[in-house]
């Protein structure tokens, strides 16, 4: 996945490695807020970019919302996101929306509209990224039918895509026991698992 997805975040990556100045909006869903946990991946990934760059000056700015579907994404955009003119926006939705019963080719649109928006704007970079399996078996198989599309709107928008999934499946195949890694009975990762998708996120950086 790596050396492909670089590609994507390339500018970004100039500016950290410059010194520069960066402002990054992770844009999503609960699981971008961070529900529950005192740091959530944002928190975990600034921290990791400022010691991989102590020059460059990271400004990260968490606009997950919990509870919010693509449809919510699209109508707060422009004032969560686009309004920081970001170099960087990482959008993060799909569970809500499979639990909620949006349909996998609205939720593709929702998506598609989102990225088209943010590159309307000022030249900003896209990283589109899946989330964690869940504990909750019915829903667990259906949320694969979002992650895919997830990844398929990033192939056809030329966006980047993290796949957090599979980065946590990896962990589960190594031995780690994928309950250690989500809040009990909440299906939302614990600081561990947030952990992971920072280390995931900082693969490309």
């Amino acid at each position: 996945m790596t050396e492909d997805q670089r590609r994507f975040v390339s500018l970004t990556r100039g500016d950290l490695e410059a010194g520069a100045d960066v402002t990054i909006v992770a844009y999503g869903d609960s699981i971008t807020a961070g529900f529950a946990v005192r740091r959530g991946f944002p928190s975990f990934w600034k921290q990791m970019l400022e010691e991989k760059y102590p020059e460059a000056g990271v400004e990260m700015i968490n606009s997950g919302i919990s509870g919010d579907t693509t449809l919510d994404g699209i109508s707060r955009l422009d004032w969560a996101a686009l309004s920081y003119e970001p170099d960087l926006v990482t959008i993060n939705f799909g569970i809500n929306d499979c639990v909620l019963g949006l349909g996998l080719e609205e939720f593709e649109m929702n998506l598609v509209e989102m990225v088209r928006r943010i590159r309307a704007g000022p030249v900003s970079e896209v990283l589109l990224l899946s989330s964690q399996p869940l504990e909750t078996p019915p829903y667990d198989r259906l949320v694969m039918d979002y992650y895919q599309a997830i990844e398929r709107v990033a192939k056809e928008m030329e966006a980047g895509f993290v796949d957090v999934h599979g980065a946590w499946m990896r962990r589960v195949g190594q031995g780690t026991p994928l309950s250690s890694l989500i809040l009990p009975g909440l299906d939302h990762p614990n600081e561990a698992g947030y952990r992971i998708i920072a280390e995931e996120l900082m693969e490309l950086f």
